[in-house]
C-alpha cells in the first residue's frame, strides 16, 4: 500500500437559511476541517484528532462521522483496502456551522478520491448524510450537500435524494459569528414545534421561493428581503443568548440579512461586497457579546466551492 497521505479540505456550511429549514444550505470558503488519509491493508482507523473540540470526538471508527462515511464509500465501491485517517478540526462542534457535516463530507470525499472517484455526487451526499445521521440523530443532507457540492444548495427530496446547487452572486459576502455557546443539533431539534400554522407555511413558501430566485438572478436586495423565518428561529432563539441584538447590530452595520446559522449558535449575516467589506458587521456582532462578557469568534468569507483535495 502507498504511504502517500491524501489531504481533503471540507468547508463550514450554514443550513436552513431563513425559511429553508432542512432544505437550503450554503458552503463557505472557510473555515475548514482537514481530513487526511492513506490506504492500508484493511480496516479503518482514526489515528489522530486535533483542533477545537478534539477531546469530544471519538476515535472509535464506528462512532466517528468521518470513518463511518468513508466506510460506506468503500463498501459501495467494493474496495479491497482500508484507510488510516487524521482529522484536524477547523470547525468547532455544536457550532451551527456544519461541523459534523464537514467531517462526514470530508470522510466521504477522502474515500471517493482513494477509490478513483467512482461514485456520483448524489451517492457521496447519501454516504455523508448517513454518517452525520449517526452523530446528530437523523438523516438530513442540508449541511453535507453544500459541503460536497459547494454553492447554495436546494434539497427537493430526501427520498429519493434530489439536490441541486446554484452559484450565488459574486457580490454576496458572508459573516459567520460564533458566540461561546454550545448548541447540539439534537437539542436544537428537540425544541421545534410539531405542527405549523397555515399562514406560517404560506409565509415560508413565499420567502423560500423568492430566495432561490434571488440567488439564481443575482438580486442581492431580494436575497436580503427573502431571508426570514416564522417558525424555526423563534423556537430556537432561546438557545442563543442575545441573538436578536446581534442580528440587529449586523443589519445596522451593513448586513442585508442576519439569521441563526444552522441550528445555532452561529449567526449568519450576508452583505453586498460592493457596499461593505463586512468588517463593521463582524465587529458589531462581537461587541454585542463582549458587552455581555462573552467571547465571539467571527469569519468574513465568501460562498465556497465545496470539498477539495489540497
Amino acid at each position: 500500500m502507498s504511504d502517500e497521505w491524501v489531504k481533503i479540505a471540507a468547508p463550514a456550511t450554514s443550513a436552513n437559511i431563513g425559511a429553508g429549514f432542512d432544505i437550503f444550505g450554503i458552503a463557505f470558503e472557510g473555515p475548514c476541517d482537514i481530513i487526511e488519509g492513506r490506504k492500508t491493508e484493511s480496516g479503518i482507523r482514526i489515528v489522530e484528532v486535533n483542533g477545537p473540540g478534539a477531546e469530544s470526538i471519538p476515535l472509535d471508527p464506528d462512532k466517528n462521522s468521518v470513518s463511518i462515511a468513508a466506510k460506506e464509500v468503500l463498501r459501495r465501491c467494493n474496495a479491497d483496502f482500508g484507510i488510516d485517517i487524521k482529522i484536524t478540526k477547523g470547525i468547532r462542534p455544536c457550532s451551527g456551522m456544519g461541523s459534523s457535516g464537514a467531517s462526514a463530507s470530508g470522510g466521504a470525499y477522502l474515500a471517493h478520491v482513494l477509490t478513483g472517484e467512482k461514485l456520483s455526487m448524489n451517492d457521496l451526499i447519501i454516504c455523508a448524510a448517513m454518517a452525520e445521521g449517526v452523530t446528530s440523530g437523523g438523516f438530513h443532507a442540508d449541511n453535507v450537500a453544500p459541503c460536497l457540492m459547494g454553492g447554495f444548495t436546494i434539497i427537493r427530496s430526501n427520498q429519493p435524494l434530489d439536490v441541486m446547487s446554484v452559484r450565488p452572486p459574486e457580490r454576496l459576502g458572508i459573516v459567520a459569528a460564533l458566540p461561546d455557546v454550545l448548541v447540539p443539533t439534537k437539542d436544537a431539534r428537540a425544541v421545534l414545534p410539531k405542527e405549523v400554522a397555515l399562514k406560517d407555511m404560506v409565509f415560508h413558501i413565499g420567502h423560500a421561493s423568492s430566495l432561490v430566485y434571488g440567488m439564481m438572478s443575482g438580486d442581492i436586495d431580494l436575497i436580503g428581503r427573502s431571508i426570514a423565518d416564522a417558525v424555526i428561529e423563534p423556537a430556537r432563539a432561546k438557545l442563543v443568548p442575545h441573538i436578536k441584538e446581534a442580528e440587529e447590530a449586523a443589519k445596522a452595520n451593513g448586513a442585508i440579512s442576519s439569521c441563526i446559522g444552522g441550528s445555532g449558535p452561529c449567526i449568519l449575516s450576508l452583505f453586498d461586497k460592493d457596499k461593505t467589506d463586512g468588517k463593521a458587521i463582524a465587529e458589531a456582532v462581537r461587541k454585542v457579546y463582549s458587552d455581555s462578557g462573552m467571547k465571539c469568534d467571527t469569519w468574513i468569507t465568501n460562498c465556497g466551492l465545496g470539498c477539495r483535495r489540497i
